[in-house]
């Protein structure tokens, strides 16, 4: 208990602000972005601001997705971050888990396991700035009013000018910090491998609230601790998922704890809201989606699929679309969890579909992208890219921005 209390109160919560590149990018332009309208949630009907494009995660992006095999438009090769990983020297390439890109107003943002974080031209591929962090960045990013905020394997959540790069201000969160921050009205929400939820202010760093939520229990590797799920906040509702294998309802103003429902395992799968129910995942020693009340968190369905889940589902009208690290994709209805169809990715997956214009995208362990169609489960096409994908596919006006551990990160179109 003692190891446990100490190392849930690592970090501080005083922010610091200002400060130059840690390690400055090799090009450093200024890019010229429009006056920010969207209000004061990081959500917008064509732009990508968020990891799942809004805070219930339901929204994907925009199409025409391609009818037939696309092609590369344009893509770039990461930086890599050569280290030690256990005692033995290891490599860190391309996008990680949860790695969706940010794109909006004519640029791509996107945060690589080589350190740094990118903002491209998203028609050219041409680097705008580059900002190099001290440790991978393996979550998804978030933009709002001219910001963009990422965390980082080195416990320190960033908000930085998305125009230049420059730092505005950061906070030491405690541990690892995959989980993707959202801004929903005016307050900006996290969870961390600390085992806090956080609600902060956007503009300061300042803390609201702060909620310990667990899931520190330390086994034979670090890595996978506290709750790295991005939250989702909905109705005053604040959800976020556990180690613990424990899903939490918050009060979104307060953080006080309204229930909290059982997984069964390491729950990586951030939750999903539509209508009256809330979607998540476990990983293999409870390879379960499930759907939770969200008035009382009592279990309303769980569907069981070989390797268990780290993806995060997408919901799209009646269906709940989800892949396996067993190598399985499957369509459920979401009301009742009874399978619609079932496709063959031919590897596992972590990454989480994207469904956009009745066809979904999904990224596989053996490098391949697949294009699905979403009523009858066939196959439309699949795109060889090599790696493992790990990351999550985003669509802007029919064009697809993913990367994989093969250090490259595309657009396709």
């Amino acid at each position: 208990m003692l190891a446990s209390t100490a190392f849930a109160k690592r970090g501080s919560d005083e922010p610091k602000t200002g400060g130059a590149h840690e390690v400055p990018g090799e090009v450093n332009a200024t890019v010229k972005l429009p006056t920010w309208t969207h209000g004061a949630s990081s959500t917008a009907p064509d732009a990508m601001l968020m990891f799942r494009g809004n805070p219930s995660h339901t929204f994907y992006g925009t199409g025409p997705v391609p009818k037939t095999k696309p092609k590369v438009l344009w893509k770039h090769r990461m930086i890599d971050f050569a280290t030690l990983y256990y005692g033995e020297p290891f490599t860190w390439r391309g996008t990680g888990w949860t790695g969706a890109a940010i794109v909006y107003a004519g640029y791509v943002w996107i945060g690589s396991q080589g350190k740094s974080l990118y903002c491209f031209e998203a028609d050219t591929g041409k680097i705008a700035w580059r900002y190099e962090f001290p440790r991978q960045i393996k979550g998804s990013g978030c933009f709002w009013d001219g910001r963009i905020y990422y965390g980082c394997v080195d416990d320190w959540l960033r908000c930085l000018d998305a125009a230049t790069g420059k730092v505005l201000w950061k906070l030491n969160t405690g541990y690892d910090l995959d989980s993707s921050p959202s801004i929903v009205d005016g307050k900006l929400y996290i969870a961390g491998e600390n085992g806090n939820a956080r609600c902060l202010d956007p503009l300061t760093g300042k803390k609201i609230w702060k909620t310990f939520v667990g899931g520190i229990a330390r086994g034979k590797k670090t890595g996978s601790y506290g709750s790295e799920t991005s939250p989702a906040v909905v109705d005053g509702e604040y959800y976020t998922a556990t180690y613990d294998g424990e899903l939490f309802c918050l009060d979104a103003a307060t953080g006080a704890k309204r229930w909290v429902a059982k997984t069964g395992d390491d729950t990586d799968v951030s939750p999903v809201v539509m209508g009256d129910l809330v979607y998540t995942g476990a990983e293999d020693k409870s390879p379960y989606i499930f759907a939770f009340s969200r008035k009382d968190g009592a279990e309303v369905w769980k569907h069981k699929m070989k390797g268990g889940f780290w993806g995060t589902p997408a919901v799209a009208g009646d269906t709940l679309f989800i892949g396996a690290a067993g190598g399985k994709f499957e369509a459920l209805d979401r009301k009742t969890g009874k399978s619609k169809w079932t496709y063959d990715l031919g590897g596992g997956t972590w990454s989480s579909p994207a469904v956009v214009d009745g066809k979904v995208i999904i990224g596989d362990f053996e490098g391949t992208l697949h294009c699905v169609d979403a009523v009858s489960g066939s196959a439309v096409w699949t795109l060889k890219i090599g790696g493992r994908i790990h990351s999550s596919p985003v669509i802007i006006g029919g064009r697809i921005y993913i990367g994989s551990t093969a250090g490259f990160f595309f657009c396709i179109g």
